[in-house]
């Protein structure tokens, strides 16, 4: 038994979308070209763990791996280190996201398009990222052209600690990603019980569902009107806080997703 987290021609189609340079395209296709022995590989085996069942349908079809072959098995997140802490101030205009700042995937881009929507309409919001940008990278360049660089905070090599504690002092959460396997920023950050906005790019709808405000992926604008919701609704931002933490206990807690591998392999002995 093996895992496969996602295909990763879904990155591929993603990332070959989002460049206009030809020369970034060869090389985008050059580092893929491992995606033919993935394939060749994920065919042959009998039982796969993947972690979503959007994860599933896509290796499914992109690997053309037979659906009888594949169980889900979510990600767990550590409830014990992810959680609320009642003695942090929030900042009432404080947005944060965990998003590879030059990942295409990760939809950054969105998340910065949307900020600049809400900075207009109230300069005092602010925006930190756990990430770490490309020295003069895209990611930088968009940064400067909507004029966003004193409002946003970058913070690499955080630690798991400090990571909750930002969740924390944070308004509100959001994951832009155009698509993921499953979505870990996301529920992470429902477990330190911190409202979350997401989009519902690959897994994320299913992972997040009633856990979080869910808006179509690659739409700022849709992701700043949700974001000011969120922002501007004391009430709204309590229940999604309140829901997106009995969702994760619920469903994605170590002890929960440990009990489910064991019996995929219990399962997978007894048909050896």
């Amino acid at each position: 038994m093996t895992t496969i987290h996602h295909p990763i021609t879904r990155d591929l189609r993603v990332a070959l979308a989002g460049e206009s340079r030809w020369w970034w395209r060869l090389m985008i296709r050059r580092w893929h070209t491992f995606l033919k022995m993935q394939a060749r590989v994920a065919g042959q085996l009998r039982h796969i763990v993947t972690v979503s069942k959007c994860s599933a349908a896509d290796i499914s079809t992109d690997f053309g791996v037979l659906p009888g072959a594949l169980h889900v098995v979510p990600n767990g997140v550590d409830t014990d280190l992810f959680k609320p802490l009642p003695d942090v101030v929030r900042h009432p205009k404080t947005i944060i996201a965990t998003a590879s700042a030059d990942a295409p995937l990760k939809g950054l881009p969105v998340l910065l398009k949307a900020f600049k929507i809400l900075c207009e309409d109230d300069p005092a919001h602010r925006l930190v990222l756990i990430a770490r940008p490309k020295p003069g990278g895209d990611t930088e360049a968009l940064i400067s052209r909507l004029g966003l660089a004193e409002r946003i905070r970058f913070v690499g090599d955080a630690s798991h600690e400090d990571i909750n504690r930002l969740y924390a002092q944070s308004a509100v959460a959001v994951v832009p990603s155009l698509y993921e396997g499953f979505g870990l920023p996301a529920i992470e950050a429902m477990a330190a019980g911190v409202p979350l906005v997401s989009s519902d790019g690959g897994a994320l709808a299913e992972v997040v569902a009633d856990g979080g405000l869910l808006v179509p992926a690659g739409d700022s604008e849709a992701l700043a009107q949700a974001l000011a919701r969120v922002l501007s609704d004391p009430i709204l931002a309590q229940a999604l806080s309140d829901r997106g933490r009995q969702r994760v206990v619920r469903e994605f807690c170590w002890s929960v997703c440990a009990e489910q591998m064991v019996q995929q392999y219990r399962s997978c002995i007894d048909t050896c």
